[in-house]
């Protein structure tokens, strides 16, 4: 049957009725497209919105620099684990010491290090007679103020990956399931391709920024740490395999974080950076390469934030922490070291050193005094501001609270939450080659944000009175959860 000219004459309430139609149908799809489009962005993914790399929300290549802001002035000298590093040194010593014998009753690598450094000696010794039996004694008057906060932090480090017992050679190679054959890698398609799938597996892992760089040799230990799987008698010969690093990591909780030194902790952070490396090391594994974490808190084989710095994640600030773009110097991280071929990052240059050399606000409020005021000096052939170690770990069991200190982290300029004042204010001290504003922000910080007198931060025992740089979170005040005379 053919059809009527007619079928196309629409009378007017036909007409509005398909135009009606029509509409509905158009602005179902429209409405479809944009919830498509949205269910698409990560932001909307509940949940798992720190899973997607969107905390990296600073343009690293527009300020990325052909080196590192660090300087290198002489013939470079690795770091030894056993006397260089704090917590190293001081457990040593505390095993070993022996008042009558004295220096004879350490081993001899401690001997040389006190003899050429006699004032760490005096710090040391000091910690282990003065400051750890006074925290004791203090500890039990007042340690019931900080029942939730050392709850927190006991609950955030209970979650713990175990240690290395083995060498390199036998560690951090992957096995065959069945006989413990050696696995054959997997063939990958190009370096930029593999940096960009290690570096959404981070994310997808929980790791907030992250930064791959070739490994500098200067970085690794020169002697290791104590169970790490190699003899701290001998020297630590870098095995061919650490040819890239990895690095990943997480902020600590900040509400907590600006109540330090007594409610904050370092574990809610190293305990989530230490699992992301080890199930990194996993994955890389099952693609047929070695790769061994070296993660918070004293698990390391190497330095981290000079590495850190090389794979673009930020700059070296006065307090000697790295100071990163999004969150300042609230980053804890890890490392992964592999020889799976990854295109590497450069480093940033976003006007940290300018900022640092008038600012001092760190130093101002470091209790130990172990943050310098004055210039640079030349460490192991780089030239950096040197802290004074021995002062900084003495601090930090002279809180009552939560071990450990982190005020230099806490009253960073660069430490803020990513609101759009911080943003801006980081974009205007970013792009301002004449050094102005960063000076008016600091001259703010410290104007708008006055905190206690470092003396305060002490126990009491030793002439303070266990104050916070700023109040504790409603659900760290003791006092207000639990019938105690504080």
């Amino acid at each position: 049957m053919e059809k009527s000219e007619d079928w196309r004459k629409l009378s007017r309430r036909q007409f509005l009725k398909a135009s009606g139609a029509a509409s509905a149908v158009m602005g179902s799809a429209g409405l479809g497209v944009f919830g498509y489009q949205a269910g698409k962005d990560s932001f909307s993914y509940t949940g798992c919105e720190s899973f997607q790399g969107q905390a990296e929300n600073f343009n690293r290549q527009r300020f990325a620099a052909d080196h590192a802001t660090y300087e290198k002035v002489g013939v470079a000298s690795r770091v030894d684990a056993r006397t260089e590093v704090i917590f190293s040194r001081v457990s040593s010593l505390m095993r070993q010491w022996d008042e009558e014998k004295g220096l004879d009753s350490l081993d001899k690598g401690l001997q040389a290090y006190y003899k050429k450094h006699p004032y760490d000696l005096k710090e040391d010794l000091h910690a282990r007679k003065k400051i750890f039996p006074k925290r004791q004694k203090d500890e039990i008057k007042y340690k019931k103020k900080f029942v939730l906060a050392k709850a927190w932090s006991n609950a955030m480090s209970a979650v713990w990956p175990p240690g290395i017992r083995e060498t390199p050679e036998r560690y951090d190679f992957p096995r065959g399931e069945q006989y413990g054959e050696p696995v054959e890698p997997l063939k990958m398609k190009s370096p930029e391709k593999t940096s960009q799938l290690i570096k959404q597996i981070s994310y997808q892992l929980g790791s907030t920024l992250v930064g791959i760089t070739k490994l500098n040799p200067d970085w690794v230990y020169s002697y290791p740490m104590w169970g790490r799987g190699l003899n701290p008698e001998l020297p630590l010969e870098i095995p061919g395999h650490w040819e890239y690093a990895i690095v990943i990591g997480t902020p600590m909780s900040w509400d907590p974080m600006y109540a330090n030194p007594n409610y904050g902790t370092s574990f809610d952070a190293y305990a989530k950076s230490r699992i992301i490396a080890y199930r990194l090391i996993k994955f890389i594994r099952q693609l047929g390469y070695p790769a061994r974490p070296h993660t918070p808190g004293v698990e390391y084989d190497l330095m981290v934030p000079p590495i850190a710095i090389d794979a673009g994640l930020g700059e070296q600030g006065r307090h000697g922490v790295m100071i990163t773009p999004e969150l300042g110097s609230n980053f804890r991280p890890a490392v992964v070291t592999t020889n799976i071929p990854m295109k590497t990052d450069k480093p940033i240059d976003f006007g940290v050193q300018d900022f640092c050399k008038t600012c001092r606000i760190c130093a101002k409020n470091c209790p130990s005094r172990a943050i310098p005021m004055g210039d640079k000096e030349v460490v192991r052939g780089y030239r950096r501001y040197k802290i004074n170690s021995s002062r900084c770990y003495n601090f930090w069991y002279s809180n009552l609270g939560n071990i450990g200190c982190r005020l230099c982290v806490t009253v960073c300029p660069y430490t803020r939450k990513s609101n759009w004042l911080h943003r801006t204010a980081l974009e205007v001290t970013a792009n301002d080659p004449s050094g102005m504003s960063q000076r008016i922000l600091s001259k703010m910080q410290k104007s708008f944000y006055p905190a206690p007198h470092p003396q305060e931060y002490y126990i009491p025992s030793m002439g303070g009175k266990n104050e916070s740089y700023r109040e504790p979170p409603w659900w760290l005040q003791t006092e207000d959860f639990i019938d105690i005379d504080i």
